[in-house]
């Protein structure tokens, strides 16, 4: 397959900063100019987290919690079992 070639199409400035954005393929070029997309920087500074959270997100989870989320997984690889080979784990 040849490659196709698209001179000073792989670069474009940030909306909210200016940086430079550099593409490697014309195809990601086009959907970010659409979306009017922002580099990496400028996304994470739109994310607002709350110190609360912050501080929840650090604490250990307990024993009870993780028994939950074993026992999840463990039902929803069950379910997967039963739905894609047709037989119980019983």
């Amino acid at each position: 397959m040849r490659k196709r070639h698209w001179k000073n199409r792989k670069n474009r400035p940030c909306p909210d900063c200016g940086t430079m954005l550099t593409y490697s393929r014309k195809d990601s070029f086009d959907r970010a100019v659409g979306n009017n997309s922002v580099c990496k920087s400028c996304a994470q500074t739109d994310r607002q987290v709350t110190l609360e959270t912050i501080e929840k997100m650090k604490q250990p989870k307990t024993i009870q919690h993780k028994r939950k989320i074993s026992k999840s997984i463990t039902n929803w690889w069950v379910d997967k079992k039963e739905n894609d080979y047709g037989f119980d784990s019983q």
